[in-house]
């Protein structure tokens, strides 16, 4: 992890004789995410849309560039992120194994058994073993002319339901009914044309159906056009100075945005 970003930090605030604590109070931070900040202790930041806005107008407010730091904060997250998803993997493949030798288990031990008891059986009903010997071939070969005959039933019934009265195939009905559903074609999906426009300030998060980040920045006096597939869901930091435009029709936000600790959470389905 790059430090430079850090002695800036430090260097500049000694510079400026300031505390902690008046930083805090003149930037709205918490004075716990400065000093996480200052020792460079990205990994105890929360997991908050509005935590790159923090740093910026912190960096901003000391007069330091921000760009190292945001970088590094991205780094984390994404390793972050890998160790979550390998945790995953790892559970999942150790799951599927326990469960591959559970049935593995429980089926040879359903098969001793059945073997066991269909011996017995024989074995117990003639005193002859050539004859029980006989037996058991002379069974064997009755179920597999069973199971032939039940698969040539399935055959005929099979074979039935295509039968036309008379006993013959209606193959041009049959080929009509192909060639109609070859020519029946998926219905296009449009997306839809999506408008944000910001007077102030406001930190902008916006995901589509595929979990694809159409918007993720902090727009200040500005407005921006994407295309999106829905559902799409909405991150407002500030939705008093936000407005959402989907297919030239404003979308009233008070109305159906969910209230959360640190933004406002709509979704359009």
């Amino acid at each position: 992890m790059n430090s430079d970003w850090k002695s800036q930090l430090l260097s500049s605030r000694s510079s400026k004789n300031l505390s902690l604590e008046e930083c805090s109070e003149q930037t709205k931070i918490p004075i716990n995410f400065l000093s996480s900040l200052e020792e460079g202790d990205l990994k105890s930041l929360p997991d908050s849309v509005y935590t790159e806005f923090h740093i910026k107008k912190y960096f901003s407010f000391l007069e330091v560039s921000s760009e190292s730091c945001l970088k590094d904060l991205k780094l984390n997250l994404t390793k972050k992120i890998f160790n979550e998803e390998e945790i995953k993997d790892d559970e999942k493949i150790n799951y599927f194994k326990f469960l591959g030798k559970s049935n593995g288990f429980f089926i040879g031990m359903f098969a001793l058994t059945l073997t066991f008891m269909t011996l017995i059986f024989f074995l117990s009903n003639d005193k002859d073993y050539s004859k029980d010997k006989n037996k058991i071939l002379e069974n064997i070969e009755t179920l597999e002319i069973a199971a032939n005959d039940k698969e040539q039933d399935y055959k005929d019934i099979v074979k039935d339901d295509f039968l036309d009265e008379a006993g013959s195939k209606d193959k041009k009905k049959l080929n009509e009914d192909i060639k109609a559903s070859n020519l029946i074609k998926p219905i296009e999906v449009m997306p839809d044309k999506i408008k944000i426009i910001v007077s102030g300030e406001s930190w902008i998060i916006i995901e589509d159906k595929f979990n694809k980040n159409l918007i993720y920045e902090l727009m200040e006096n500005e407005e921006q056009e994407v295309l999106g597939y829905r559902p799409l869901i909405f991150k407002i930091g500030n939705p008093e100075a936000t407005k959402i435009i989907i297919n030239n029709k404003r979308i009233n936000i008070s109305k159906i945005s969910k209230k959360d600790a640190n933004y406002s959470y709509i979704e359009i389905i």
